[in-house]
């Protein structure tokens, strides 16, 4: 009789588990609505309401050109500077609306990226210190 009543209880626990879960789901979902629709969004929300309208969408990337990624890729050559992280954002934005794949190359999509953010530089009268010019004086 017992074990009849504890496998009850277990299914019945194991449906509020997955209501609740539902439900807290739908509401994590709706808040993220919510601050989109308010302009207030964090970079990982975005980026959560873009991994969630991939597949409505049919949208399924191979490459993923991320400002985080062109970054690190831009402080292996360049010394940091207040305004890199800002201008590589800019860079890969404009990559990301202007980029066509040829077979390859997210690689060459972020050196794109990093030569947009070093004319913007320039173009604002900001001097980055290039890591390959100081190992190029020691020789």
């Amino acid at each position: 009789m017992f074990d009849i009543i504890r496998h009850i209880a277990r299914i019945l626990g194991s449906r509020a588990r997955v209501r609740c879960y539902r439900a807290c789901y739908r509401l994590s979902r709706w808040r993220r609505g919510w601050r989109y629709a308010a302009g207030r969004l964090s970079a990982d929300e975005a980026q959560r309401i873009m991994l969630d309208c991939r597949y409505p969408a049919g949208w399924h990337p191979l490459l993923v050109l991320t400002v985080e990624d062109a970054l690190e890729q831009a402080r292996e050559e360049i010394a940091d500077h207040p305004d890199l992280a800002r201008l590589v954002a800019d860079g890969c934005a404009r990559v990301g609306d202007k980029w066509e794949p040829y077979y390859g190359e997210l690689l060459e999509a972020r050196c794109w990226a990093i030569n947009l953010a070093k004319n913007y530089a320039v173009d604002e009268g900001i001097t980055f210190v290039l890591l390959n010019d100081e190992l190029d004086s020691n020789k």
